[in-house]
């Protein structure tokens, strides 16, 4: 397959074609991933572009198609572990797709959120996969319907008509809690994201009927909803450990545990003895830490696959219009040893005493 028939010049489509055997439609399906074509034949194409060097013309294809091949992923902070595993996942199926990714962080803030939707737009994205720091905000859902531009949420639910990929919550918090009340305890510290976002609804909602289901009462006080603020987890834990009437287990966001685990040092706290923990979403930090930390697990790299390949079928002409689509994902709760039966309250370890 000689390259010098090209005299130094920079290989065309029409270069390629000839080299190929085939017409320069066909070298177009497949250079941009579209139409049907054979197997032995796209790798026939492939090859020869490969060998000849030949690179598309990025703007010229996205004049003809009207596509740029680019996804605008937004999430509130790469560094959550929780979305850096999803978004890696979803890159991976992105790019065995052909297309781009074009990462931001919105630090959960609103105005920040809009600046990168709006430039998502003036870049010609094909489509969208984002978090949000608050659902009802109108100014935001206001834009996304402004756009009509293909677009997933990502571990958020909207009122809205757009895809949605996310985690079941509700049955991971309904899980932890249940496991700690059949350990006996009674009072179950919950700490976690605000209720604005769909997964501070639904683990609020799982604590509570898993307290119900139970028949035991709730305490206010043991929740706290601030997980998206700084030094949230060390703030709430330290908050309700230092209380007359402590929790005896706590059930932790992610990005919450690291502050929390800062409180129970600070505080000389023992970890079963003294205090149960369960985080939602399994880290390296839960798994790592010693006593290791019972988790709720869900599978990140299957919610990221599931928001691109959602995204991808939404992309198509097949399913542009058809209706939209929301998948749940299923979650196990893993058993380690940062879990025991509470230990019994100075009152009643004088009581039992005396009854000897």
């Amino acid at each position: 397959m000689p390259a010098k028939s090209l005299q130094g010049r920079k290989p065309t489509i029409i270069d390629v074609a000839r080299e190929a055997g085939v017409s320069v439609g066909t070298v177009s399906r497949v250079i941009n991933n579209v139409g049907s074509v054979g197997t032995d034949l796209r790798e026939r194409v492939l090859k020869v572009a490969g060998a000849l060097r030949y690179l598309p013309d990025q703007a010229a294809q996205s004049m003809r198609t009207r596509t740029t091949r680019a996804v605008g992923v937004m999430v509130s902070d790469i560094s959550n572990p929780l979305f850096s595993s999803t978004v890696s996942a979803a890159e991976d199926v992105l790019y065995r797709n052909g297309y781009n990714m074009i990462l931001a962080n919105s630090r959960d803030r609103v105005e920040m959120e809009l600046d990168i939707i709006a430039l998502f737009k003036r870049r010609r994205i094909d489509g969208m996969i984002i978090t949000l720091s608050n659902e009802s905000e109108p100014r935001v859902l206001s834009l996304l319907s402004a756009l009509a531009l293909p677009t997933v949420l990502l571990e958020r639910e909207s009122r809205i008509a757009i895809d949605q990929v996310s985690t079941d919550h509700y049955a991971g918090a309904f899980q932890a809690v249940r496991h700690l009340l059949d350990l006996k305890h009674r009072r179950i510290g919950l700490i976690t994201v605000t209720r604005a976002a769909a997964p501070g609804r639904q683990r609020a909602k799982g604590y509570s009927e898993a307290h119900r289901a139970a028949g035991v009462p709730m305490d206010p006080f043991l929740t706290s909803f601030d997980g998206f603020l700084p030094d949230a987890g060390y703030q709430a834990a330290y908050r309700m450990l230092v209380n007359p009437n402590p929790p005896t287990a706590l059930v932790v966001g992610a990005n919450q545990l690291p502050g929390v685990i800062r409180a129970i040092r600070t505080l000389k706290i023992t970890v079963p003895g003294q205090l149960s923990i369960i985080q939602i979403g399994d880290t390296d930090t839960a798994q790592l830490h010693q006593p290791p930390i019972t988790a709720v697990r869900w599978e990140f790299q299957k919610v990221g696959a599931a928001a691109a390949e959602l995204l991808i079928s939404r992309l198509s002409e097949e399913t542009l219009h058809q209706k939209h689509r929301t998948i749940v994902l299923p979650t196990e709760l893993i058993l380690r040893k940062s879990c025991a039966p509470p230990m019994p309250s100075p009152k009643n370890r004088k009581a039992s005493s005396r009854g000897k």
